[in-house]
């Protein structure tokens, strides 16, 4: 693979075959204002924000519909307290809310290791982002454990989201 970049409108051009990983994200076909993006990622590659610049990114002043995390694979850990957060924050690491789309008490060790399911951010009490605005930063997914303890597991979150209205 090679990029081209050109000086005047410092955008890159690849050519040849570009490998990627799903652990970025991707936005699935949707209506002008409607988006859906997902995510999928094994249990030692979790999202980050930031990590390189392949990251899907979600708009700045977006609003979070739902979110989902599918379990494809249980996970297991070597605890019992392991869950998973969900969440987004920008590209340099500065968190929006790292639980604002799955919170620990919803991704519990119970919840994540069993395979095939599917987790809903907003479920019992919502997430924080749920329906609410992501505030005046692009966000990017990050997924976090809560111990380091993990084994197996994959898993696909899928985040439907309204972009900011074009001011008039």
């Amino acid at each position: 693979m090679s990029l081209e970049t050109s000086l005047i409108r410092g955008v890159s051009k690849q050519f040849g075959v570009r490998s990627t990983d799903m652990k970025y994200g991707g936005q699935v076909d949707g209506d002008c204002l409607r988006k859906t993006a997902v995510w999928d990622f094994n249990y030692d590659s979790l999202p980050v924000g930031g990590a390189t610049n392949q990251e899907h990114v979600i708009p700045a002043n977006s609003v979070i519909l739902s979110a989902k995390l599918r379990i494809i694979t249980a996970f297991t850990s070597t605890s019992t307290t392991t869950d998973l957060t969900v969440g987004l924050e920008q590209s340099g690491g500065t968190d929006i809310d790292v639980d604002g789309l799955i919170t620990a008490a919803q991704a519990t060790q119970t919840t994540i290791a069993v395979a095939p399911s599917v987790i809903d951010g907003a479920s019992g009490t919502p997430a924080a982002l749920i329906n609410a605005t992501i505030g005046t930063a692009d966000g990017e997914l990050i997924v976090q454990s809560s111990a380091a303890d993990l084994l197996t597991g994959r898993a696909q979150v899928i985040v439907e989201y309204l972009i900011p209205a074009a001011a008039p």
